[in-house]
């Protein structure tokens, strides 16, 4: 994180005639950075995105429409900062825009994720007209997300894979340089997730629920008795995986809810099947349906639950409760995969990563 903090300082000291000192520094960090929410997964490039997207000025709901007409917009170099450009001394909103066909995807068996590299220093991201993720927070409650590595799930009932696509990107920068500035750009897979019956990457609802004012004992915390989110939670948007942290709720220390509702597919009925959770800072509990699947107690470890045949049933929804518990710097959870998988492929999938 040094070199990160160290960007920041600059960002925020460097004149605006001089952005190009960033542009150079953020170009490096491109090279050196480790993937924060990533460093574990296998990715696969499928479809490059670098070069020239449609850029504007401005902010306008209408343009994460894929029906909207931007034939008259600016083209812009992707990754760059705006400055580099031609948009020097612009802090504010613009949206980029970037077709790119389906039938040039693997088809719709395996599971897509958009990697968008650093963005400074908040965005949000569209496929298709459907909000699939976002980092930072947009003004009036600003926060920056700019060294946050953007990796989005593209859920495939959104892909068309017989043609056009759109993807729309809101960005508001706050100074210096701004925009979709360093890393590679484009549309990856991931072997770990190839064997994944229901892939659980994406927009989950989240609320927080207490801050650590006090010390909470981590046993106690990893009991299994039964807990729920209290009755008046005010629920929004997160993306996981991904750290709190770049999301809207910097330095938060405590205690938080993660819930997704989902269909596990009908054919599955009567299989055991293992969900796994990634890897979750620092703690948490688990509940399926109602009923607690376990507890973890550390930070780097993988998550791994078995789901028994007779808690779900096909074609019903279907719904996922994790609570964790951060004590200290990033929380949340931060790395993939994330998804169930049928007890058969699991026992595979993990030979396969201990060879």
């Amino acid at each position: 994180m040094g070199i990160l903090l160290f960007v920041r300082l600059i960002k925020r000291f460097v004149n605006k005639k001089r952005s190009w000192i960033f542009s150079l520094i953020t170009g490096a960090l491109s090279v050196v950075a480790i993937h924060p929410s990533n460093a574990q997964d296998d990715w696969e490039r499928v479809l490059n995105l670098r070069g020239y997207w449609k850029f504007s000025i401005g902010d306008n709901k209408k343009w994460a429409d894929p029906k909207y007409a931007d034939d008259d917009w600016e083209n812009i170099d992707v990754p760059s900062t705006w400055e580099d450009e031609g948009f020097n001394g612009y802090n504010g909103y613009a949206w980029y825009r970037k077709a790119f066909d389906g039938t040039e995807l693997e088809g719709k068996n395996v599971n897509y994720n958009l990697f968008l590299g650093y963005i400074d220093d908040v965005d949000e991201v569209y496929l298709n007209g459907h909000k699939i993720g976002f980092s930072g927070v947009f003004p009036p409650k600003f926060h920056t997300a700019y060294n946050a590595f953007r990796n989005y799930y593209l859920p495939k009932e959104y892909i068309n894979f017989n043609g056009k696509n759109l993807l729309a990107v809101r960005v508001f920068d706050s100074e210096v340089a701004g925009g979709i500035v360093s890393g590679d750009i484009g549309i990856y897979i991931n072997e770990n997730d190839r064997n994944l019956a229901v892939n659980l990457r994406g927009l989950w609802d989240f609320t927080i629920e207490a801050p650590m004012y006090r010390e909470i004992d981590n046993k106690e915390f990893l009991g299994s008795d039964k807990h729920t989110p209290p009755v008046d939670s005010k629920w929004s948007k997160i993306t996981v995986p991904g750290e709190w942290e770049h999301q809207g709720y910097g330095n938060f220390n405590g205690t938080a809810w993660y819930k997704k509702q989902f269909v596990i597919p009908k054919e599955l009925d009567g299989e055991d099947l293992v969900l796994m959770l990634g890897k979750i800072d620092d703690f948490d509990h688990t509940y399926f349906n109602g009923k607690w699947l376990g507890s973890t107690n550390y930070h780097d470890k993988m998550r791994v639950y078995t789901i028994p045949a007779d808690l779900f049933t096909g074609g019903a929804i279907n719904i996922l409760l994790v609570y964790v518990k951060d004590t200290e710097q990033r929380g949340g959870m931060y790395e993939g995969p994330i998804g169930i998988m049928k007890q058969s492929e699991f026992t595979r999938y993990y030979r396969s990563r201990n060879r």
